[in-house]
């Protein structure tokens, strides 16, 4: 049946769900190594088909001018037009992004436990934690510039400390969690909070860490369920700071039509409303 008109969200969400059968596909590899560079390729392909073309998708390190290295990360977004690329050997494996141009890295897992969960906040914790060359104005302000731009930065100051404003996003991806996710049913008006062995080993890594803005923006399973960082103190909205009185967070699980699609939506988000710095020359 030819359909009348486009929606963009129900492409975006055939497209999530056409990417959970390339993960199954790509379980037909002869090595675990094999089965998760074609799962890798399969997220990146599809990340390309739908993110703007000012967004560029690969795969690599993130560097910084004070000589820091983030672990190699599965997925990283950069600005296409202006971040420079340092490739060695034409291997996506030795690719190296400055950090000022990268706009999101992301962890994919075919499935999500406590293993995976630990190493996937290593590894966005090191791109996170690297430095980003922001000037400041008179009044102390980080002077930041939009996704996209290359022209002067002055017109964006904020407490940088205070705030996630001039972060990388960092998200994980996973067809499913081999650990229990348990979702709140809208059909019961007063049921207790969920809980989950998800959700505890999630609080784990958040006090082993005890830094929020090091902490994943997003979980994403391809299989109907998006966990966002939420505070234990429910009269208070979650707002990640560098500060000593960050407070304590945990994941909250929702349901989502579209996973992959949510995912989209708050890189999209990231890209339009967030700050980095200007790259600096000497990059």
């Amino acid at each position: 049946m030819v359909q009348k008109t486009f929606v963009p969200s129900e492409f975006v969400r055939s497209v999530g769900q056409d990417l959970i059968g390339a993960f199954e596909f790509a379980r037909k590899a002869t090595t675990p190594v094999l089965v998760r560079d074609a799962i890798e390729k399969a997220v990146r392909d599809r990340l390309e088909l739908i993110l703007p073309r000012g967004i560029g998708v690969g795969s690599g390190c993130v560097i910084d001018t004070k000589g820091g290295t983030s672990r190699q990360m599965d997925i990283v977004l950069y600005e296409k037009e202006w971040c420079p690329v340092f490739c060695v050997n034409q291997n996506p494996a030795t690719t190296y992004y400055p950090s000022e141009g990268v706009l999101a890295v992301g962890e994919i897992k075919s499935a999500i436990g406590k293993r995976e969960l630990k190493d996937s906040f290593k590894k966005i914790a090191s791109a996170k934690s690297l430095f980003r060359a922001f000037q400041k104005s008179d009044q102390n302000l980080h002077v930041g510039r939009k996704y996209g731009e290359s022209g002067a930065v002055t017109a964006y100051g904020f407490h940088r400390d205070q705030t996630n404003l001039g972060d990388i996003f960092g998200f994980v991806l996973a067809e499913k969690s081999t650990l229990s996710v348990t979702l709140p049913d809208p059909s019961k008006a007063h049921q207790s909070k969920p809980k989950a062995v998800l959700l505890g080993h999630y609080r784990e890594n958040v006090r082993a860490r005890n830094d929020d803005v090091l902490c994943p923006d997003l979980l994403v399973l391809l299989n109907g369920t998006v966990l966002s960082p939420a505070t234990l103190t429910e009269a208070k909205p979650y707002l990640p700071t560098r500060t000593h009185q960050t407070l304590p967070h945990m994941i909250l699980p929702q349901r989502a039509e579209s996973p992959f699609g949510e995912l989209i939506k708050q890189i999209w988000r990231w890209y339009r409303e967030e700050f980095t710095a200007q790259i600096p020359l000497e990059t």
